[in-house]
């Protein structure tokens, strides 16, 4: 399943929000300058430009003490204590507001809501005391629409967003009609037509919110038990596959002869006596065996519908294997180009990409907790020029150990060697789930909406607990469009739908 998993976070809001009339004006004021009425209207689709919401504050919560200023220096000629005290106290908030926008901004918009919901809780007691019901409603209304936000602020979740939109669209229907009531049809106008901006906000919020359900329900654990001679797959994990611009890559730990003990002997995941063991038997004397040609083929499957094909355990007899077995317009990028015991692949269509040597390569030192650990990454161009960006493949089997910082340390090296103006797609054998590594990507950098996860079924048993997991995932960051590929596009022979049903429990 494919999503911007937690776009909203905490202190970071997807969406800007203020009461711009309290920054004008002094509340319970209407103003009839058209430039502050233009403004009011103006300033709300202004700020859907995420990037204009600091300076935004600024300018704002600048006016907002300017003009608290100003009514402090009327109240005190006035000589109303009760005046000048609240109004001294509101400059005060509006100061520690804009301060705190500098130095910490999510702050500062923490502060600003606060004193929004102080003025209309002063506006609802007026209106309970004039026994104004429909007045009192209007505030009542606003003061939630405020609390949603501030809560949205602190806590961040995709069910916050969709509530704090709609009731921003509630909101601004009830003041649309009350603007059109007083004859102030710009306003009524700019009111009608930001609610059903943030009626659509919320509606896609709510769709990301199902795909969000579909993914959870597809990466669930379930506990299979010891499947053995049920689990008739060549490895212990299972293809995954996604498009990412109109190109089709698939990724898949094809299991390495070399740990052939850990199904057999060791049995750590209930697969002894499954097909793994049973179609471990050489054929050759430099130790290929009956699994391997089964994988090879497999693999040689994927070709036929994807462009790139990442492997990842591979043994140096399966792999000179797998070289025979190329189509001619397809090639091999090793990690090493000597023998050795294990190593990860890349697979790639010739006719459809370009191998850029001088910017791929393989690092040792990207994991500074498991020294001289090699990663993978190659760099591919299209061959038709204009027909799409380069992407970059980093081809990981990250070390499972969970008490080093391994993942963050993937993560940051996926940071560091993304550029905007490329695709960069890091997928294999990550050997942790899902929630772990979008919590390391968010760490090192990854937020918002730039970045996407694929993670299309369960692909592993853990040894531990005998349940089904998903720890190879596919991370996405500067595509237009990623999906997921269907069971059948991944592996079009073998049974990779029905062992995908075994983890599921479906079958």
């Amino acid at each position: 399943m494919t999503a911007f998993v937690n776009p909203v976070g905490s202190f970071n809001p997807l969406y800007y929000h203020r009461e711009y009339s309290n920054d004008i004006d002094v509340p319970h004021k209407e103003s009839s300058n058209i430039y502050k009425q233009v403004a009011l209207v103006a300033l709300p689709f202004l700020s859907l430009y995420k990037p204009l919401s600091y300076p935004i504050s600024l300018v704002m919560g600048t006016t907002r003490i300017y003009t608290f200023s100003n009514q402090l220096i009327s109240d005190i000629q006035s000589e109303n204590c009760k005046k000048i005290s609240f109004t001294v106290l509101q400059t005060a908030i509006a100061v520690i507001a804009l301060a705190s926008t500098i130095f910490a901004h999510p702050i500062g918009m923490i502060v600003t809501t606060s004193q929004d919901i102080i003025f209309e809780l002063g506006d609802l007691v007026q209106s309970l005391k004039k026994g104004d019901l429909e007045a009192s409603l209007v505030s009542l209304t606003k003061i939630i629409n405020n609390a949603f936000y501030l809560v949205l602020i602190c806590h961040g979740g995709l069910e916050l967003s969709i509530a704090s939109f709609a009731m921003q669209a509630i909101t601004l229907v009830i003041s649309s009609r009350d603007e059109f009531k007083k004859g102030r049809i710009l306003e009524g106008c700019g009111n009608l037509l930001m609610a059903a901006v943030r009626v659509n906000q919320g509606y896609s919020h709510f769709k990301l919110l199902q795909r969000q359900w579909e993914i959870e329900d597809a990466v669930k654990r379930v506990v299979v038990g010891e499947l053995h001679e049920k689990w008739q797959f060549p490895s212990d994990h299972l293809p995954v596959g996604i498009e990412v611009d109109g190109v089709k890559i698939i990724s898949w730990n094809v299991l390495n002869n070399a740990y052939m003990e850990w199904v057999t002997t060791k049995d750590s995941q209930g697969l002894n006596g499954s097909m793994i063991s049973d179609l471990d038997k050489v054929v050759q004397s430099n130790g290929l065996t009956q699994r391997d040609l089964i994988v090879v083929d497999m693999v040689a499957s994927m070709m036929n519908s994807g462009q790139v094909v990442a492997l990842q355990e591979c043994g140096a007899p399966f792999l000179e294997a797998l070289q025979h077995k190329l189509p001619s317009h397809w090639q091999m990028v090793k990690s090493f180009e000597t023998p050795r015991v294990d190593q990860d692949v890349i697979l790639f269509d010739k006719s459809r990409l370009t191998y850029r040597s001088d910017q791929s390569g393989v690092t040792r030192d990207s994991y500074p907790s498991v020294p001289n650990r090699p990663l993978q990454n190659a760099l591919f161009s299209r061959t038709r020029e204009g027909h799409g960006r380069d992407i970059r493949v980093i081809n990981a089997h990250i070390p499972g150990d969970p008490t080093l910082p391994i993942r963050e340390e993937f993560a940051k090296y996926v940071h560091d060697i993304h550029v905007d103006n490329q695709i960069t797609v890091a997928l294999g054998d990550n050997n942790f789930e899902r929630d772990e590594m979008v919590v390391a990507y968010e760490k090192m950098g990854f937020s918002d909406f730039n970045f996407s996860m694929h993670s299309p079924w369960q692909t592993n048993i853990d040894p531990y607990g005998k349940h089904s997991k998903a720890i190879d995932h596919f991370f996405v960051a500067g595509g237009d469009f990623s999906r997921d590929l269907t069971p059948d596009e991944v592996l079009q022979n073998g049974n990779l739908r029905e062992t995908i049903a075994l983890l599921n429990g479906t079958a």
